[in-house]
Formats: structure tokens, C-alpha cells, sequence
């Protein structure tokens, strides 16, 4: 049987209809609103921390494939539980479900299998880049340090 990591917006969009899920604390801080509450009440799932050591590895991963400029601390915690359950139970068992293109993106960095809820899914690996928006070099940091304008994110296929 398939166990499944699920995001926020698998309740906000009341698609959790899985018999074995588990998510974390920061998806369900994430759920506000009454209604999503109520449904959030009726599941049979499971809620878990993630270990440290995990969330190191998805910061790891999400650096090499750009993507840590774009998922928040949440995002990273869900790909580090989808990693930590892979290894306890093997990646063939285990489903990550999301609409999020860049955690998408890092699941399939980490050979993590993944559906959607409702959008499309993403077929190939990006890298995200930063490049400065005025001479369009690929830069560190936030400002260009030969003509200081501030910088943007490209992806480009890996």
C-alpha cells in the first residue's frame, strides 16, 4: 500500500482521499479556515515532525536545483518528509502530492514520486539561476556587483 505526503492544498481543495497520509505541523498551521478545518477533522491522517538530518538534505538538493530561493520553510520540511519516509519504507511506496511546481521540481530531483491535486504536473527538472536583470550575468547575490542591478530567477533545463 502507497503512503502518501500530502500539502495544504490537497485539504483546501478536499482531495484527501487516501487511506494512509501523512503531512506535518507546518502544512496544518497552514489551514485557517473553517471549512478546511472541519474537513481537516475528518481525515484519518497522520501529522509528523521531520527530522533535522532530512531537512538538510531537501536544503541541499533544493540549492543545487535553485529551487531554495523559492520554497518556503514548509515546502522544504514537506520534501524533507517525503525523503525521510522514502528511506524508512522504500521510494516505490511513497507519493508526494502537490500542485507546487517547485517542490515538484525538487521530488523529481530526488527521484520522490509525485501526482497532483488539480494542475498539471511538471515534466522535466529545472535549475533555477539567479541572473541580473540589467547586463544579464549569472550572479550570487541579490545585486549585480559589476552594474548593480538586482537580480531575478531563470530556470534553465538541466
Amino acid at each position: 500500500m502507497e503512503t502518501y505526503i500530502i500539502d495544504s492544498g490537497v485539504i483546501f481543495l478536499r482531495k484527501a482521499l487516501y487511506e494512509n497520509m501523512i503531512t506535518i505541523p507546518e502544512v496544518i498551521d497552514e489551514i485557517k479556515d473553517e471549512d478546511s478545518k472541519f474537513y481537516l477533522s475528518l481525515l484519518n491522517l497522520r501529522v509528523e515532525d521531520v527530522d533535522d538530518k532530512y531537512v538538510k538534505k531537501a536544503i541541499e538538493g533544493a540549492k543545487k536545483t535553485g529551487d531554495v530561493h523559492r520554497l518556503s520553510n514548509t515546502d522544504i520540511k514537506l520534501i524533507a518528509k517525503a525523503i525521510e519516509v522514502c528511506e524508512k519504507i522504500g521510494k516505490d511506496k511513497v507519493i508526494l502530492l502537490t500542485d507546487d511546481y517547485s517542490i515538484q521540481n525538487l521530488a523529481m530531483y530526488f527521484g520522490i514520486k509525485f501526482e497532483n491535486v488539480v494542475q498539471k504536473t511538471i515534466s522535466k527538472v529545472f535549475k533555477w539561476v539567479k541572473v541580473c536583470k540589467g547586463c544579464g550575468r549569472k550572479i550570487e547575490d541579490d545585486v549585480c556587483p559589476v552594474c548593480g542591478s538586482e537580480a531575478i530567477l531563470r530556470r534553465v533545463k538541466k
